[in-house]
């Protein structure tokens, strides 16, 4: 199969300042042969911000100034997403050349019946992407044929998608389109590599837009981000967020236990916000830093059957690969350090999730 070489040329990415509330990426989209490539998706990755190419292959892309730096995406069916990260410039022009390659699509023997275990499958994938809050069962895979699953010789399984796939939330007003690029779980745990778009549905009356604004705060007042950002104001407390240190890394609490037991056994460590986290005055950037695992208790959610019976509240386990998170005071990952979350917040799924451009109003 012939490949299809995109490059993106920013040609202007402008810095905007206190006389703008917008900086501005600007470019184009053309093939090998410098024909330009109508209808290609530039998005910035994980929010509402979006631009296609027009008939030149030209795009202009504006994002907020509380956003100091996205991760550029770009797409067109049939070849594989294409990512960039791109900081706020004063006036800099910056070419970015991007090769996209054709995705390899499997041959797919059509019957007319389903394999027998194809419903367990898609229960189970199902599950594991939109997650099990209380707004999953009003979430809805629009596309469900472009999607493939397998299992591998242990069980786990594999989705794949050679297209874009579209989920309706009627929970929080959101059309998302996502493109994966690896996805796998096991019934218990899952790991994906998403790229996420966020497109505002259109309330039909002034009732469902209340209703949705008031989930949206709800999705928002128990996302990780919303820890970030209480970390970074130092409203853990008003928050009513309680964080804890571990000696152990990705441990799961199976059996009932309690805080204090666990604090006597030096398992669980009390610490205060020093402990994990220091604001940058200079670069203006916050981070988390531990070289162990946080425990974070959401004192505002109970859980139904508790593990801790001194602590009988949701909790997540929040994990650093690189011993670091930096991110902005608005919860704004800004650099791709990377994070593993276990137990609530994992199990949030798509159901929950908003863009990063969310703030509440």
């Amino acid at each position: 199969m012939k490949k299809l070489l995109i490059l993106i040329y920013l040609l202007n990415i402008q810095s905007s300042f206190s006389q703008k509330l917008f900086w501005e990426i600007t470019g184009k989209v053309v093939d090998e042969k410098q024909k330009p490539v109508e209808f290609a998706n530039v998005f910035a990755n994980n929010t509402s911000f979006r631009s296609t190419t027009d008939s030149n292959g030209s795009f202009k892309l504006q994002i907020p100034n509380t956003i100091p730096n996205i991760e550029l995406v770009v797409s067109f069916v049939g070849f594989q997403g294409l990512r960039e990260n791109i900081t706020q410039q004063s006036g800099t022009e910056k070419i970015y050349s991007f090769s996209l390659k054709p995705i390899a699509i499997p041959e797919v023997t059509i019957t007319a019946k389903r394999p027998k275990d194809f419903k367990r499958k898609w229960q189970l994938f199902q599950a594991a992407l939109l997650g099990q809050s209380d707004f999953a069962r009003e979430c809805k895979i629009l596309n469900p044929d472009v999607i493939r699953l397998q299992y591998d010789d242990d069980k786990n399984l594999f989705a794949s998608a050679v297209e874009p796939i579209y989920i309706q939330n009627d929970a929080l007003g959101y059309k998302i389109t996502i493109q994966m690029s690896y996805f796998k779980c096991n019934g218990s745990q899952s790991e994906s590599v998403i790229d996420q778009f966020f497109e505002k549905l259109v309330p039909r009356d002034t009732e469902q837009e209340f209703i949705w604004n008031k989930n949206r705060k709800i999705a928002f007042k128990r996302s990780f981000r919303n820890f970030l950002v209480s970390v970074a104001n130092n409203r853990l407390k008003n928050d009513k967020l309680e964080v804890f240190q571990t000696n152990f890394k990705e441990k799961i609490y199976t059996v009932n236990t309690s805080v204090y037991e666990e604090i006597v056994k030096k398992n669980i460590i009390p610490c205060k916000l020093s402990d994990f986290y220091f604001y940058d005055k200079i670069k203006d950037e916050h981070n988390l830093f531990t070289n162990k695992q946080l425990l974070v208790f959401l004192k505002e959610r109970e859980e139904e059957v508790p593990i801790f019976s001194d602590y009988p509240y949701k909790n997540a386990m929040v994990i650093l690969p690189q011993n670091t998170l930096t991110f902005s005071k608005g919860g704004w990952l800004l650099k791709p350090n990377g994070v593993i979350l276990t137990g609530f917040w994992a199990n949030e799924g798509l159901s929950v999730s908003l863009p990063a451009d969310f703030v509440i109003e």
